[in-house]
């Protein structure tokens, strides 16, 4: 005799059930984005709340806690009337986001011009635009901001040179007037563009560059670390189900792990368990440098039989992702006989009502993070990732 269950330990014929067993953990790894886990656990802790006040059903948050050494995995269970459901683990790279996170306004300009460089002329702007011109507009935009701030404040001085001239004040005067506004004007041309998104984008493109150009031995080293801690985890205290969830540039990182899982013996530990799910992807914008050479092998391992599950779940209303593209055609694999990933469009912009296409522009940011909210049924367009995640 058989009772029904979730546990995976067997004791005879009988399955040994454990209501303190996680039904469901979820392995999470956000994009590009040094707020860590305290914005993550607040985001989905509220999605949670709507969901529960939505549906009438008794889910609870608990508290985030820190496992194993060095913080690399933080959890947080979901319980559903008292009984345990899904197992939140927030996987640790924030730190290396913030390693990689200049501050400097003269750090920023220098490396712009050398990033841009090979963006306009080594090829970055048409490779990148085959697959979405959206994207690769996106990828203008720091530049195009950054040009146009310049030439403003080349004007302005111009033109208080000009009056200087007509009026004979003393040069000394005119010289300190364009020097307090080239720091004025240049201190608020600063602040509107991180008001604007403009600095974090480029920040974002700058790391995703670096990566390409085979400059990523910290993620690498972290990957393969996180990927150790997760299978000790699942060989001691296995959930029926897996999950590895990344969100935008987390959607390269978790490609880059869920191949050191398969390195490290995964297919035997996990097999049956574990399956990928990627929302708001731009694996193309690091699969396009030739030089990713490590991250292409990444890819080719994952295409290897037995396969993954893996779900791509992108928009068209979303500029800041790669919508329907497969990432073995964007860095030159080999294409697959049968579509891989699966690739699922939605329409996000109806989550938010927005029905132009200067709102549209106007909100990119955050619909970027549309991906990790829950939303009434007539407005998820299909997809709602806090009720699969929750889902009984």
């Amino acid at each position: 005799m058989k009772q029904a269950g979730h546990d995976h330990g067997v004791s005879g014929d009988v399955v040994i059930v454990d209501p303190d067993r996680p039904r469901r953990r979820v392995y999470f790894l956000s994009g590009f984005d040094p707020r860590g886990v305290g914005f993550y656990y607040r985001l989905f802790a509220e999605q949670v709340r709507q969901l529960e006040r939505r549906s009438g059903r008794g889910l609870r948050v608990g508290h985030r806690r820190n496992d194993f050494l060095n913080r690399l995995i933080s959890r947080w269970q979901v319980r559903e009337d008292g009984a345990s459901g899904v197992d939140f683990c927030f996987l640790h790279w924030d730190d290396i986001a913030r390693a990689h996170w200049p501050r400097s306004p003269l750090v920023l300009l220098w490396e712009g011009l050398v990033m841009y460089g090979w963006y306009l002329l080594g090829g970055g702007y048409r490779k990148i635009r085959r697959w979405s011109p959206q994207v690769a507009l996106c990828g203008l935009y720091p530049g195009l901001y950054g040009l146009l701030s310049l030439a403003a404040l080349a004007l302005t001085c111009a033109v208080v040179g000009m009056l200087g001239g007509l009026t004979s004040a003393p040069a000394e005067l005119v010289l300190g007037l364009q020097m307090l506004w080239l720091l004025v004007g240049g201190w608020q041309a600063w602040r509107l563009a991180e008001a604007l998104g403009v600095v974090w984008l480029f920040r974002s493109i700058r790391f995703t560059h670096r990566l390409g150009q085979a400059r990523d031995r910290d993620l690498r080293q972290r990957v393969g670390e996180l990927a150790g801690r997760i299978l000790v985890l699942e060989a001691g205290d296995p959930a029926a189900q897996v999950w590895l969830v990344g969100h935008s540039s987390g959607s390269f990182v978790m490609a880059m792990l869920a191949a050191e899982l398969r390195r490290q013996g995964a297919d035997e530990v996990l097999a049956g368990r574990l399956q990928l799910l990627s929302l708001g992807q731009n694996l193309a914008n690091l699969a396009v440098h030739s030089q990713a050479q490590s991250f292409h092998a990444d890819l080719a391992l994952l295409a290897q039989e037995p396969r993954l599950p893996w779900r791509d779940v992108t928009s068209r209303d979303d500029y800041l992702c790669f919508a329907a593209v497969d990432p073995y055609r964007s860095c030159g694999l080999p294409c697959l006989e049968v579509p891989y990933p699966e690739l699922q469009l939605i329409p996000l912009a109806q989550r938010q009502g927005l029905t132009s296409l200067g709102a549209l522009l106007s909100h990119q940011f955050d619909l970027h993070f549309e991906y990790l909210r829950t939303a009434k049924p007539e407005h998820s367009g299909g997809f709602d990732l806090i009720e699969e995640l929750l889902v009984p």
